[in-house]
């Protein structure tokens, strides 16, 4: 009984796997019976991808996610846009974002990770040269593009030799252009002949454009009777102000590029009796600034992209307030705009691959955007725009004028 047992168990898997074996094999017989004319299916590694994917680093998560978050939103918004039309090339998009936390070392893990995981075609991002400067050897060694939203530092698009990234671009005005509209709107339009100078020790940005203010200014026949830094993480500026309040300017340029240390900065001004004009730099766009002050910065000043006072960006970023219950931050207006100048070259160029996309970018003639008219440098990819003086009153900041150019 027990051998009989064993020798229909023997059989029985005998016949099982025969069964698999051919099983196995219908596959590969598979393409011999499709019909005439009919290519044989692809197999899954080789298909054509169904999607193009965008990539976005910013700060989404630290102290200036705010704005990181804001630009996302804005590009989240572009691409929905863009399918609900039919895509690109017969293709949806889709936005891939990652937490750069703003700090240099995770902004290039962040990209990389984009790049080789993901398999983005091109990247927006971040709003800090600091970020920006080494993600642009990245971009370079994988080949693939990426668009710097307000990182506006030279070595954003060029090593320090002054030779080209090929693969790095940015869609605001330079640290030397907004220097120097704030240094001569200074003494030109406004009339002061003493400053003092703020700038946080070691912040790509911050002493970058202050440099060019000072510049500008003491060439045109003013005077920085104070010169003063703080640190990265910094949140007492007493012994800076008592120093600065002693020099007695007609105007502080604050180069800060977090919203709460600028408000911050401000009330401890106003507290121990500087009542002089504070003034800043695209470190300030943000409305949440105004608020945070409490009063501070009434009638203050500073230098940025157009953005907000054009009717359709302002009608966007009503749009995007609404819809993620945020404030009005124009960095959604880069979000909004670096996803569709990318659709654009993808478009111009008749192909999503990467490379093919760098061609078209640094193609570009003019691109019309929310954040104003960029016209693309090929020799350095940076493009000339005009940009806009805002002023704070209550608890927001209002277009002033436009600033066409500066000689």
């Amino acid at each position: 009984m027990k051998k009989a047992l064993a020798l229909l168990l023997a059989m029985v898997m005998i016949f099982a796997l025969a069964a698999c074996g051919q099983q196995a094999a219908a596959p590969a017989a598979a393409p011999a019976a499709a019909p005439a004319g009919d290519a044989p299916a692809a197999a899954p590694a080789a298909a054509e991808p169904e999607v193009i994917k965008i990539g976005y680093v910013s700060d989404l998560t630290g102290g200036t996610s705010l704005w990181g978050n804001a630009g996302k939103y804005g590009a989240e918004m572009a691409v929905e846009e863009i399918n609900a039309a039919g895509g690109v090339l017969g293709k949806q998009l889709v936005l891939v974002a990652m937490d750069g936390k703003g700090e240099a070392a995770d902004s290039v893990n962040a990209l990389r990770k984009l790049i080789t995981d993901e398999g983005i075609v091109a990247e927006i991002g971040t709003n800090f040269s600091s970020c920006n400067i080494p993600m642009a050897a990245v971009a370079d060694e994988l080949k693939v593009p990426i668009i710097g939203t307000a990182a506006s530092n030279e070595l954003v698009t060029v090593d320090e030799n002054g030779k080209l990234h090929p693969y790095s671009f940015r869609m605001c005005f330079i640290d030397s252009y907004l220097g120097t509209v704030m240094g001569t709107y200074a003494t030109k339009e406004l009339g002061f002949t003493k400053a003092a100078l703020f700038t946080v020790a070691g912040n790509t940005n911050s002493e970058s454009v202050g440099a060019f203010v000072k510049d500008a200014f003491v060439a045109n026949g003013g005077t920085i009777v104070a010169e003063e830094q703080c640190q990265e993480a910094d949140v007492d500026f007493r012994a800076q102000l008592a120093k600065i309040k002693a020099a007695d300017p007609e105007v502080i340029f604050v180069m800060m590029n977090d919203y709460a240390k600028n408000a911050t900065f401000a009330k401890q001004a106003r507290e121990m009796g500087i009542n002089c004009l504070l003034m800043g730099h695209d470190g300030w766009d943000s409305q949440q600034l105004a608020a945070e002050a409490q009063g501070a910065l009434e009638g203050c000043k500073y230098v940025s992209r157009i953005g907000f006072s054009k009717p359709e960006a302002k009608e966007f970023g009503e749009k995007v307030a609404a819809k993620y219950n945020i404030g009005m931050e124009a960095e959604c207006l880069f979000g909004w705009d670096g996803v569709h100048w990318i659709v654009d070259a993808i478009n111009r160029a008749g192909s999503a691959d990467p490379t093919a996309i760098r061609d078209a970018l640094e193609a570009t003639d003019v691109f019309e955007g929310l954040i104003g008219t960029l016209v693309m440098d090929p020799a350095t990819h940076n493009p000339a725009m005009a940009c806009a003086i805002y002023e704070c009153h209550g608890d927001a900041f209002e277009y002033v004028e436009t600033v066409e150019a500066v000689q």
